[in-house]
C-alpha cells in the first residue's frame, strides 16, 4: 500500500493525564505526520495533555464507572464500528481486554503495548493478570514491549508467542532536551526527580536517602535540595515524611505538576529515581538527553538504559544507604558529574532517540501493507 494513504489509528488508554506513557503517545502522534488519522479513547477522563495534540485528533471520554463497567463494551464496539479504524492500539493491562471488542468489530490490525509494571502487580507475579494477557494475545497481532526486560517476561512468564512480540524502546526529542539549555547552579546542589507520586515510584526511599545524606555530610546538608516534580496519591504521605525531619524539611521541595519540565532538568545537578519497578522511564531519558548524571535503582528497563559508573550510579531497590552514598559521591566530584552527564547525552543520542522510536511504530503500523 502507498504510504501516503491515510491510516486511522484508534488508541485506547485508561486516562490521558501527564505521564510517561501519555507523553509517548503525544510525541508519536505529533511526529507520525499527516498520513495518519488518530482517535484517542479514554476509559476514564482526558486531562490537560490533550492540549498538546493536533486539532485533527478526536478524543472520546467513556467516563468509566468504578468497578467493572459492562456498558463500556457495547459503547466501544459502536465507536469502532462507526469510525472503522485501520489499527486499534491498547496500552498496559487496564485496556488489553478490549482487544476482544476490536476483534469482534473486525479492526484489521490490533496492537497492544506494555510500557511498564502495574502498581498493583509490580513484579508481574499475579496469575490472573498473566492469564488475561495471555488469552487476550490470541486476538492481538503485535504485542510491543518497551524494554527487553518486559519482552522476556511477556515471552517466558506470560507465555505470549515470540512471533507476536516486538521490542520498541522509548525515545525522546534530543533536540528539545539538549545540554544547551542547562543552567549551572552556583550556590545550590539540586537533586531532581520527575514522576507521578505513587507507590511503585517509591519516592519515600529517595526522601529517606536524601535526608540521611544530609545528616552524614555537613556541606551536603548546607547546599543540597531535593526537588520532586509531579503529583499523585502519595503526595500527602511524602510531605508528612519530609516534615518529620524538621532540620531538613525545607530542603525537600514539592514542585507539583509542571508543563515545561525542561526548565527543571536544566537546573538539576543529579537526576534520582528510586522506583520498585519500571519499563524505560521517559523522564530518565529526558534528563540524560539534557546531560544530567543520575542515581537510579537497578529495576526493569532502567538496567538497559544506564551504564553504571559511566552515565551514573545504580543501586539495589530499597537500598537507602547506597543511594545516599551515591548522591554524596556525585556532590563531591564535579568532574565525575560532568563526565557522566556527557556520557548520558551520548547514550540517548545513540540508542533512545524519538526519531528511531517513531520510525519503529510507523513500520509496525504498516506491516501487512
Amino acid at each position: 500500500m502507498d504510504r501516503e494513504v491515510d491510516k486511522h489509528v484508534c488508541h485506547l488508554v485508561h486516562g490521558f493525564h501527564v505521564g510517561g506513557l501519555e507523553k509517548i503517545i503525544v510525541n508519536c502522534i505529533n511526529q507520525l505526520g499527516g498520513q495518519y488519522q488518530h482517535t484517542i479513547v479514554t476509559l476514564t477522563q482526558a486531562g490537560e495533555l490533550v492540549k498538546e495534540l493536533p486539532p485533527s485528533v478526536t478524543v472520546i471520554e467513556l467516563n468509566k464507572k468504578p468497578g467493572n463497567d459492562l456498558s463500556l463494551y457495547p459503547r466501544l464496539y459502536r465507536i469502532l464500528a462507526d469510525s472503522k479504524p485501520d489499527i486499534f492500539h491498547t496500552y498496559n493491562l487496564g485496556t488489553i481486554e478490549y482487544q476482544w471488542v476490536a476483534w469482534l468489530a473486525r479492526v484489521p490490525l490490533r496492537v497492544h503495548a506494555e510500557h511498564g509494571r502495574d502498581t498493583y502487580d509490580p513484579f508481574g507475579k499475579v496469575a490472573k493478570y498473566r492469564y488475561l494477557r495471555q488469552i487476550s494475545s490470541w486476538v492481538i497481532h503485535h504485542v510491543v514491549a518497551v524494554s527487553n526486560d518486559l519482552y522476556q517476561w511477556l515471552q517466558l512468564d506470560v507465555g505470549i508467542n515470540k512471533s507476536k512480540l516486538t521490542l520498541i524502546v522509548n525515545g525522546v526529542d534530543i533536540e528539545y532536551f539538549s545540554p544547551h539549555f542547562r543552567k549551572p547552579n552556583t550556590d545550590k546542589f539540586i537533586i531532581g526527580h520527575v514522576a507521578r507520586l505513587q507507590g511503585i515510584k517509591n519516592q519515600k526511599l529517595l526522601i529517606d536517602a536524601f535526608q540521611r545524606a544530609c545528616h552524614q555530610d555537613r556541606d551536603f546538608s548546607q547546599q543540597a535540595e531535593l526537588i520532586l516534580v509531579g503529583c499523585g496519591d502519595e503526595l500527602p504521605a511524602l510531605k508528612a515524611m519530609a516534615d518529620r525531619d524538621a532540620q531538613h524539611a525545607g530542603q525537600v521541595i514539592f514542585a507539583g505538576r509542571q508543563q515545561n519540565v525542561r526548565d527543571y532538568y536544566a537546573c538539576f545537578d543529579v537526576f534520582a529515581m528510586s522506583s520498585i519497578a519500571e519499563g524505560i522511564p521517559v523522564t530518565l531519558l529526558e534528563s540524560m538527553a539534557m546531560g544530567v548524571p543520575h542515581v537510579v535503582t537497578r529495576v526493569g528497563g532502567i538496567r538497559e538504559v544506564v551504564l553504571e559508573g559511566e552515565t551514573g550510579f545504580g543501586v539495589e531497590s530499597q537500598d537507602r544507604d547506597s543511594l545516599a552514598t551515591s548522591l554524596l559521591n556525585l556532590f563531591h566530584d564535579q568532574a565525575l558529574r560532568d563526565g557522566m552527564g556527557q556520557m548520558s547525552r551520548e547514550r540517548v543520542e545513540l540508542h533512545f532517540s524519538q526519531l528511531a522510536m517513531v520510525g519503529a511504530y510507523a513500520d509496525l503500523y504498516h506491516q501487512g501493507d
